[in-house]
């Protein structure tokens, strides 16, 4: 049996890949424009350039996460990805602030293979997790991964980013700022690929031509049984009787299975992410420029979102395994819509209260990073359940398939939707897309005799 303290330490191993992976997202979107701006004179070449960079992640994340579900090596299933991809992504991490003082088409280049190296190691290192941990603690596990994230965040944000002013004197290069933030990260990445090497054995399923199985934990054993359950669930679900990994294929299936499958919480994921994306590029203009506040508390603006979503994380985990996370995440949406319409409230009251609309806004995203964690920390373990352990990196690859393709679009709408309406249409708009996400995962219908390990009614 496993025991509390066991699985939470397990969480944490996992979890400290997804820590330094989630280091650089801060860095990237602060000073990557910067970087760019500094050899592209045009907004508008800066963000194609940016969005061409993020038409990575819906391409390589879903083919590497299901092709790991069929890769059998003697060290598991995902570790090879890990060990592979993770080092080369540090490698072309260290790379981006020398390929910004050298050229504009080595600072791209650098940050394509840097995207794609970590993309491709992502899904694989999320997919870790429901590999050793039973389905009905996954939300727990999550949250204590999503937790990690937060922490990254805050890292970079307070500990690693005073340091981008530090200039180091290179060889040929000379005097070179915005790097030891890059470096330090890049350090950690490989730290923590072989952490992670040496701490985590994947379940003897996955590694179906070895011999070992009197050392394998116990732990293990215990999410192999679970895995042999969740297969069951596969098949039943499956229109063909087996799962196909080829990525359009099984977008055909999920699409032909209608609302008893996965395509209902899929359309919903696509819809949030869009959602968080509408609002969250502007944040930090909207407190500078019409809230009044200077470039440091604008940062703060941010800052609340961090802090609240790795308080809000492991508990949410938690809450989802004694309510359900299907009705756990309906809440989450029913708070965001809330949430976004009484930010558009204050954002008209705020000339009729001056002073006030800053400090009320924080307290709002500060809410705003409760209920998202508690959004993000279950919708992937829902959609686990759906495909069951054969196909945790399948669903895992849809799962990011449709998140990153919202994260291209998402910034994109924002801004026109800034541009035409102004900011209170933003905030109305991201009311209006969890509802409307709300809607489509209530569509979802369980078929009929499915022994799915959450009921529709939760």
């Amino acid at each position: 049996m496993r025991t509390s303290t066991g699985f939470y330490r397990r969480s944490l191993v996992i979890g400290s890949g997804f820590f330094t992976v989630a280091l650089i997202e801060p860095l990237y979107s602060a000073y990557v424009p910067l970087m760019l701006s500094d050899h592209l004179k045009s907004s508008l070449a800066v963000g194609a350039v940016l969005s061409m960079l993020n038409l990575i992640a819906p391409l390589v994340i879903p083919f590497f996460s299901a092709l790991s579900d069929r890769t059998i090596t003697p060290i598991g299933r995902r570790m090879p990805y890990i060990v592979v991809f993770l080092p080369l992504a540090a490698l072309a991490l260290a790379f981006v602030p020398i390929g910004a003082k050298i050229h504009v088409l080595a600072l791209t280049a650098a940050l394509a293979a840097m995207n794609f190296f970590r993309h491709a190691a992502r899904g694989p290192v999320v997919s870790l997790m429901p590999d050793l941990v039973p389905a009905h603690q996954r939300s727990q596990a999550n949250g204590v991964i999503n937790m990690m994230g937060g922490m990254a965040a805050i890292t970079a944000t307070v500990v690693l980013a005073p340091l981008i002013t530090v200039q180091l004197n290179l060889p040929w290069l000379g005097l070179t700022g915005r790097i030891l933030p890059f470096w330090i990260i890049a350090v950690l990445i490989v730290a923590s690929t072989v952490f992670l090497y040496f701490n985590v054995r994947e379940p003897m399923a996955a590694r179906k031509d070895t011999t070992e199985s009197t050392d394998t934990e116990s732990t293990d054993t215990a999410s192999t049984d679970t895995e042999s359950k969740d297969s069951e669930l596969t098949h039943s679900r499956s229109t063909e009787g087996r799962l196909d990994y080829t990525l359009v294929k099984t977008l055909r299936q999920v699409a032909s299975q209608g609302r008893s499958g996965a395509l209902p919480i899929l359309a919903a994921v696509m819809l949030w992410f869009t959602g968080w994306k509408l609002v969250t590029p502007f944040i930090t203009i909207y407190a500078r420029d019409y809230l009044g506040a200077g470039e440091a508390a604008a940062g703060l603006s941010f800052g609340m979102l961090a802090i609240s979503q790795t308080i809000a994380a492991v508990p949410s985990g938690l809450i989802a395994a004694r309510i359900g996370r299907r009705r756990t995440i309906r809440h989450a949406l029913a708070l965001l819509s809330v949430i976004g319409a009484a930010i558009f409230i204050n954002h008209h009251l705020v000339d009729s209260v001056p002073g006030a609309g800053l400090y009320v806004f924080w307290g709002l995203l500060f809410c705003l990073g409760l209920s998202w964690a508690t959004l993000i920390t279950n919708c992937l373990p829902l959609l686990w359940d759906l495909g069951g352990s054969a196909s945790i990196g399948l669903f895992t690859g849809l799962y990011y398939f449709a998140s990153q393709t919202a994260l291209v679009a998402g910034p994109a709408i924002g801004g026109a939707i800034v541009q035409f309406t102004g900011f209170g249409g933003l905030f109305l708009g991201f009311s209006a897309v969890m509802v409307l996400a709300r809607f489509f995962l209530n569509a979802y219908r369980q078929p009929p005799g499915d022994p799915q390990p959450f009921s529709p009614d939760r």
